[in-house]
């Protein structure tokens, strides 16, 4: 397939360092590289592959690795066919894009799963809530029924805030790039993410002292 030819000729994912101190900086030209070859979009494919795999794999759960990889060539594979179309424009990142593209292929995705198997992922719940690793069996025990609950109440969230969430905690994304790809402002995103880490909190501590 001559998609799948494209996605072999921008190279491994160990191209390009991840962490290179002019990462961000050299974006709007790498871009307009790979508009005119689509080998030159190898160090943006390196650059974002493993944030995409661990977002996807956060979307789909820990237990469906294979989805997650699945999903990781079908956004890259989009994103080539849409670079021709792609303007570089100011305030507008590379990362907003392509989690955009992931997050409507997760989507599609999860719409086609059977009810059990859209779930929350342990990966998505925001550190605050994670409990204490256990020292005995009881406290394992314990430990379980406290990563269930931060499960219950990550779901009982509306999808827009989950979503913001993982983009967060999970992509690592700036505010101003979750909000590109949730379509609100850096400033709704900020209180939206604020207001959300709050009411869990609140929800955890609240359901933790009436436990007898």
């Amino acid at each position: 397939m001559p998609h799948e030819r494209n996605l072999r000729a921008i190279g491994p994912a160990d191209a390009t360092p991840a962490e290179a101190p002019d990462a961000r900086d050299d974006e709007a030209a790498l871009i307009q590289a790979a508009q005119l070859d689509p080998a030159a979009f190898g160090p943006l494919y390196a650059r974002y592959v493993d944030r995409v795999y661990t977002y996807l794999r956060t979307r789909t759960g820990q237990a469906r690795a294979d989805d997650a990889a699945d999903l990781t060539q079908q956004v890259f594979l989009r994103a080539l066919d849409a670079l021709p179309r792609y303007e570089v424009r100011a305030g507008v990142s590379v990362a907003a894009w392509l989690f955009r593209i992931a997050r409507n292929a997760a989507t599609d995705w999860q719409r086609r799963q059977r009810p059990s198997l859209r779930i929350v992922p342990w990966e998505a719940v925001p550190e605050e809530l994670h409990p204490p690793a256990p020292e005995t069996a009881d406290g394992d025990a314990l430990r379980r029924d406290e990563i269930a609950q931060a499960h219950r109440l990550l779901a009982s969230l509306d999808i827009q805030t989950r979503e913001a969430l993982i983009l967060r905690f999970t992509a690592r994304l700036t505010l101003a790039e979750i909000g590109a790809v949730i379509g609100a402002s850096e400033d709704a995103t900020r209180k939206r993410i604020t207001r959300a880490l709050h009411t869990l909190k609140e929800r955890y501590h609240a359901d933790a002292d009436a436990t007898p």
